[in-house]
């Protein structure tokens, strides 16, 4: 662990933008990280703990993976991220698929989706959500829109009006989820099953554009992303071959140049820094 902190701390050192992160082992109580505590916008990482607390009411009964719901034309207005928005109105979906697209496309609409199909049983969806975070101990996570107009923010925004989180917080969710993966009792401190726990680790398993894992080969990485104007993010579970949870892993780069001097684009250094972050997790999982 002391290696791997010092290959991270090194390559964050190297970058002209911020870099807060955060690594768990899973079940081990070890935790390395640089600049964790900082606030950031968490952008699409925010739909980890949606897709869990909406679980958490299939955990209940109170909804079920089999519920539809229907697109409408106006949840396109706006919309940059997924496939839906490109299809047709009208069009019914599963629970089941609204999670699956929200996790592996970022879709949305989808997002829209789960929400509404939280607000069918609770009176605020959004709330819900911000109590399940607090629940979990995610006490620097707050979740203030269902839908975020990413598309009209400019470069120098404020965080005032957007999600915000912690390397912190995401790297203990995430830790719970893949202990939960491989042990009930902490699935129901969740509030949801080992079942639920592993289809939450196989929707991010499903990320169209993998970063952490792109260049392993010895791991793989449940994950998800997050993309705004000055930031990128990338937080993920480390999964040995068999499936296993290895470690917890997020990382937000902030106020991200647009070119850096070498004339790198500075969105470019990042995902080469994210791959970097994956490589260096493989390497400490190989020496373990």
């Amino acid at each position: 662990m002391q290696h791997l902190e010092t290959s991270v701390t090194r390559l964050a050192a190297d970058q002209p933008f911020a870099l807060s992160w955060e690594i768990r082992p899973i079940g081990t109580g070890e935790v390395i990280g640089g600049d964790p505590t900082r606030a950031v916008a968490s952008f699409s990482t925010r739909k980890i703990s949606v897709l869990l607390a909406c679980l958490a009411l299939v955990e209940t009964g109170e909804l079920s993976l089999e519920d539809r719901g229907e697109v409408t034309e106006e949840m396109k207005d706006g919309v940059q991220a997924g496939i839906m928005r490109n299809l047709s109105a009208g069009i019914s979906l599963s629970l089941r698929d609204c999670l699956l697209q929200m996790m592996s496309t970022s879709d949305n609409i989808c997002t829209q989706l789960v929400f509404h199909a939280i607000g069918s049983v609770r009176s605020d969806p959004l709330q819900w959500v911000n109590d399940y975070c607090a629940w979990m101990g995610l006490h620097a996570t707050l979740h203030r829109e269902i839908f975020p107009r990413t598309g009209d923010l400019t470069w120098s925004h404020s965080l005032d009006t957007l999600t915000t989180t912690t390397a912190r917080d995401q790297s203990h969710l995430l830790e719970q989820l893949g202990r939960g993966c491989i042990d009930e009792g902490t699935a129901a401190q969740l509030l949801l099953s080992k079942e639920l726990c592993e289809f939450a680790r196989d929707a991010m398993l499903g990320l169209f554009t993998p970063a952490l894992g792109v260049a392993c080969t010895q791991i793989r990485f449940a994950e998800k992303n997050g993309r705004g104007l000055r930031s990128l993010s990338q937080v993920g579970l480390a999964l040995a071959t068999s499936g296993a949870p290895l470690a917890a892993v997020a990382a937000y780069a902030e106020n991200i140049p647009t070119v850096l001097p070498s004339g790198i684009p500075g969105r470019v250094a990042v995902f080469d820094l994210f791959a970097e972050l994956g490589l260096a997790v493989e390497e400490w999982a190989r020496g373990r």
